[in-house]
């Protein structure tokens, strides 16, 4: 896996990306990008991958901001962080990192979310999205959902906030075992190889947080809101989700699934927020499914628009 590591500017905010297997890549073919969720970091993408993605597809992982190595822009503190704001930064960096080159994005929990948001306002260069874990609300539950109300809360919860981040950011134990909290069945996620690999990877990036910067952007997730707009979504939508999400309630994920055209949904049973670890072989099934699914429609749709401007000639 050949690997290069940069960064893109976007509404003053500087984002980490991961350019993988460049070496691979066609114009003719859709990018695709990976955004991981909130307290991991770029890296978290670098295992969390089908086996394919190692070695034989080009690919970039893009970061949420106000995660290390990211930086935030100066007036990050007074920004309001609604939907529209994440669409900006979000579109800002792919467009900055691919130019006009047509994109499958694939999200992790806010991840996720910002896929759909991406499709909600009908990002001209994503074609399709695959959402794991999204949400389409920051009414969250878990250990996550109690820092997203710890953010709400205001002053009296940043001290509180900043403890728990301080703890995160303690060790690779600690880190583990939070991230552990994320899962249903805690025993096959900490049996998995790949929680220690990410826990690896992500590591040096946890420890140099700013739990300042990630305090305003929680205090931001709280206000999310885009269930109403779900079905303004027009392009192909792939959701993987867990029965037994303690971060993203199943409700969320139903209302997901009904909401959203052309939507193509796998469930993962017994499984909770992190059904990489959690059920390994079919999570990376399903989402090298999904991404194959949307380029071969992605073609499809090109051919018949090339038909249709032969025969108009």
């Amino acid at each position: 896996m050949k690997v290069r590591e940069g960064f893109v500017e976007s509404h003053g905010h500087r984002l980490a990306y991961l350019a993988v297997n460049e070496h691979l890549a066609s114009d003719d073919q859709p990018a695709i990008i990976f955004i991981h969720g909130v307290l991991a970091s770029v890296n978290f993408w670098r295992d969390c991958v089908p086996a394919s993605f190692h070695e034989q597809r080009a690919w970039y992982a893009l970061s949420l901001p106000a995660h290390h190595p990211s930086t935030v822009s100066e007036n990050f503190a007074s920004q309001d962080l609604d939907e529209q704001w994440f669409y900006d930064i979000t579109h800002g960096a792919i467009t900055a990192l691919l130019g006009n080159r047509k994109a499958i994005v694939i999200g992790h929990s806010t991840g996720g979310f910002c896929a759909l948001n991406l499709a909600i306002r009908r990002a001209p260069n994503v074609i399709g999205i695959v959402s794991i874990a999204g949400f389409h609300s920051g009414n969250w539950g878990g250990v996550e959902g109690l820092l997203v109300k710890l953010a709400a809360a205001g002053s009296w919860g940043r001290s509180l906030f900043a403890f728990n981040i301080w703890l995160a950011k303690k060790s690779a134990f600690v880190q583990r075992l939070f991230a552990s909290l994320l899962a249903y069945d805690r025993q096959a996620y900490l049996a998995s190889p790949l929680s220690q690999k990410m826990i690896d990877n992500i590591r040096a990036n946890v420890r140099s947080q700013d739990s300042s910067a990630l305090f305003y952007l929680f205090r931001g997730i709280n206000r999310l809101e885009i269930a109403e707009q779900l079905n303004d979504i027009s392009i192909p939508c792939h959701l993987l989700a867990g029965t037994h999400d303690p971060v993203v309630p199943a409700e969320q994920s139903l209302l997901l699934a009904g909401a959203i055209k052309r939507v193509k949904t796998v469930v993962f049973q017994n499984v909770g927020h992190m059904p990489f670890m959690e059920a390994t072989e079919v999570c990376m099934a399903a989402i090298e499914g999904a991404v194959n699914d949307i380029a071969s429609q992605y073609r499809r749709y090109r051919i018949e628009a090339d038909a249709q401007l032969e025969g108009e000639r």
